[in-house]
């Protein structure tokens, strides 16, 4: 057998000098897997976990400051995670629109708006954000506050002055944009409606405010055999500002969801009544949406009986109501009360495209004020395609 002798301190050349000296003799065959074993010298670690460059537009709402961000983010640390945090998300701070990305993840983390990987790559994406406005008043202030692996960069705002006064000195760049530098790490920015400042000469007429109202409402009652109902109302707002709202709820129904303007509000309810601040889509607008989805146990279907039904009760007048039913086919209805009318289901024409099951029934109602729509219809089984009859 072939051995060879070896010095320790020449086998083990990465060791610390505090190895104790000597030899030993190892077998060749011992000795080719240990020296192909040796432990090479780790990497060094970069210098700096990850590098960002970033670019943030923003525009003005009525109280809330809407920032769209553009981040490229390089991340030089591999296999093992790593946190980018990119901005601070105060109390007012919401994120609104999130990417998708492989590799990372961008989400909230500990109060900051972070990429989170433990891939090395280079991540470019774009968030939104919503920073709402403290307080109430005609004068608004926003802060948006940078991470700590971000560097600071201006914000390019639009803002149309015809409509919003800017409160600081801003510098304007093009047209309605101005640049908004970040002071101390953080953006802020302070404004108010200008219709708020003008000042009205004698001779200036000033508009009355908008009596408000509801130009159009349209329902429509889902039903299955065992009973289970569903009834949703959308109403078409006409007001030019903030104004209150109540609506009654019919007895037996649970509110399942209400939104203004396409966005899901938390509603005050008192004894079945819900009460809201409605407001324009658009600041300047006249108009608006409200949608309020109900839900209710009607009882199984019988042979033959009677359904009840009512629709809540506005504060606005309502111009014109449209209603819709759709009950199981296997029944003959017909109107026996109510103030609903019944009208011929041929005179609409989107319902097919609806897609909505069952029988259809239409009804209308013209200038509702202060008062809940009511229909009452009776039922029996239809036999008209039964071969016994």
């Amino acid at each position: 057998m072939w051995t060879l002798p070896l010095v320790v301190g020449l086998l083990l050349g990465t060791t610390e000098t505090s190895t104790p000296a000597g030899t030993a003799t190892v077998p060749l065959e011992q000795l080719i897997p240990l020296y192909a074993q040796r432990e090479s010298a780790p990497p060094a670690p970069p210098p700096t976990e990850a590098l960002v460059k970033s670019q943030l537009k923003g525009r003005l709402s009525a109280d809330t400051l809407h920032v769209e961000g553009q981040f490229d983010v390089e991340v030089l640390a591999d296999n093992r995670w790593t946190q980018v945090r990119l901005l601070q998300l105060d109390a007012d701070t919401y994120p609104s629109e999130l990417p998708t990305l492989d590799d990372a993840t961008v989400g909230v983390v500990d109060g900051y708006l972070c990429l989170v990987t433990r891939k090395a790559g280079r991540y470019a994406f774009e968030v939104g954000l919503s920073v709402r406005s403290p307080g109430a008043g005609p004068m608004r202030r926003a802060q948006l506050r940078f991470g700590p692996a971000v560097s600071p960069v201006p914000l390019t705002l639009e803002a149309d002055t015809a409509v919003f006064t800017l409160l600081e000195p801003l510098s304007a760049s093009d047209g309605e944009a101005h640049s908004v530098y970040p002071v101390q790490g953080a953006l802020r920015v302070g404004w108010r409606a200008a219709v708020a400042q003008a000042e009205l000469s004698p001779k200036q007429q000033v508009r009355p405010p908008l009596e408000p109202r509801i130009t159009e409402a349209t329902a429509s009652w889902v039903s299955t055999l065992e009973g289970r109902a569903t009834l949703r109302v959308s109403y078409a707002l006409s007001l030019d500002r903030e104004q209150p709202l109540e609506l009654e709820l019919p007895e037996g129904h649970r509110l399942e969801r209400i939104t203004l303007n396409s966005i899901p509000v938390p509603v005050e309810t008192q004894d079945g009544t819900l009460k809201l601040k409605a407001a324009p889509a658009r600041l300047g607008e006249t108009g608006g949406t409200l949608e309020v989805v109900l839900a209710r146990e009607l009882g199984v279907f019988h042979l033959s009986g009677r359904l009840k039904l009512a629709l809540p009760r506005v504060s606005w007048p309502v111009a014109e109501l449209r209603a819709r039913a759709h009950f199981p086919a296997v029944f003959n209805y017909r109107r026996e009360g109510g103030s609903l009318e019944q009208v011929e289901a041929a005179a609409s024409a989107d319902t097919a495209e609806a897609g909505l099951p069952g029988k259809e029934l239409q009804f209308r109602q013209y200038l509702v004020a202060a008062s809940a729509p009511t229909l009452e219809l009776g039922y029996s089984v239809d036999i008209s395609n039964s071969y016994f009859r």
